[in-house]
């Protein structure tokens, strides 16, 4: 997208003339306002469509014990299918209001793990198992695919990451198995891996970035949080064998050109592919020659402030502003961990906290300046 510098650039260089700079420059500042527009539409539609959602659930709870079971079950599904049907027609049939029914789509989707709750406790359902939050998964999974959206694709992530949660703590046998958080950092790589795939095919393509996004956070976040002294890292065998997996699968793909030519990511996808072997050789280590934990956070230390850097390093090649977001909005919570860790016995309680508030407001005045300048810079009115 061209920005008011490039116009003046091709007007210095001879390339265009004054009305055609007056005209690209009109075009463009009507670009921004309709662009602008947009996102106000979206944001709105969505907020208004969840804030329904919540009503409604709320109207039913608060009238709950007045209301027979077979009504509750007729009011939770009906109005499911209604807002279902209400935003299929709008988006697709009736077409004047597509964001709006994009907005009730994604209602309905919530509405249908808000009504398989409310069900299961009708019927004196465990509610709190892993078994219904897997079921609303499958159930709106499909969406993502009828319907091209990636707001679904959000959600379908965040139930995959609860659905894992959940089913960890009742099972036993994952806890001797693999600890949580390695968990959340596998599950983050196989579903940064699944926006891989789906940035090969056009025809799902829409939900490339969203897999990536929720994959990246959830690996992040599984790293900075074994950047703590956890006590006893341990693992079985089979663990550091699915990091090795999930790193050739990775692999596979960057190193097959007539794939490699349709990713769009290829330095993030890389480092992810790293991220899998290095804590594949970690854990190999924990089964095999277990070392000690300060070694283990240290290691787990360099692994995440190196990924935050080549972040950085993607972010601005390729300039992807989201890229740069994401690694400066993790640098902040390692800042700050780091320091509590280092300072916290050293210095004066009252002289901590006050040179700890200086020390991240300058910080984040540096990254936002930083940020806002290579926002300029790479995607003047880039979407």
């Amino acid at each position: 997208m061209l920005d008011q510098d490039l116009i003046r650039k091709w007007l210095d260089e001879g390339t265009i003339n004054h009305a055609q700079a007056e005209k690209m420059r009109a075009d463009l500042e009507e670009y921004k306002k309709e662009h602008r527009s947009k996102k106000q539409i979206i944001a709105f539609s969505t907020i208004g469509a969840i804030l329904i959602g919540i009503g409604a659930i709320l109207f039913v709870a608060s009238n709950w014990e007045k209301i027979g079971d077979t009504v509750k079950v007729l009011l939770l599904a009906g109005s499911t299918v209604g807002i279902h049907y209400t935003g299929h027609r709008l988006k697709y049939e009736n077409r004047k209001y597509p964001r709006l029914g994009s907005a009730l789509l994604l209602l309905s989707a919530l509405l249908f793990g808000a009504s398989l709750f409310l069900i299961a406790q009708i019927y004196n359902i465990n509610a709190n198992n892993s078994t219904l939050v897997l079921v609303w998964l499958l159930g709106v999974f499909p969406l993502i695919y009828g319907y091209r959206s990636a707001p679904i694709a959000g959600l379908c992530s965040l139930l995959f990451y609860l659905w894992i949660g959940i089913l960890y703590g009742e099972r036993t046998d994952l806890n001797k198995l693999i600890n949580i958080w390695d968990l959340y950092l596998v599950s983050g790589i196989a579903l940064y891996f699944t926006g891989i795939l789906h940035g090969l095919a056009e025809n799902v393509k829409h939900a490339e970035k969203t897999f990536e996004f929720m994959g990246l956070q959830a690996v992040l976040f599984a790293l900075f949080i074994h950047t703590f002294n956890l006590g006893g890292y341990k693992v079985e065998k089979v663990v550091p064998v699915i990091y090795a997996f999930l790193g050739i699968l990775i692999l596979a793909v960057l190193c097959l050109e007539r794939f490699r030519s349709k990713l769009t990511g290829f330095q993030v996808d890389a480092g992810m592919a790293v991220i899998s072997f290095l804590v594949a050789g970690i854990t190999l280590t924990a089964v095999y020659s277990p070392l000690s934990e300060k070694t283990y956070t240290g290691l787990f230390n360099i692994i995440f402030l190196g990924f935050l850097i080549l972040l950085l390093y993607a972010g601005y090649n390729t300039e992807n502003i989201g890229i740069i977001n994401t690694a400066m909005f993790w640098f902040i919570p390692l800042i700050f961990a780091r320091y509590f860790d280092f300072f916290w016995e050293l210095l004066p309680r009252s002289f901590f906290f006050i040179l700890g508030g200086l020390v991240l407001l300058a910080i984040s005045v540096v990254l936002e300046r930083k940020r806002r300048e290579l926002k300029v810079r790479f995607a003047g009115v880039r979407q």
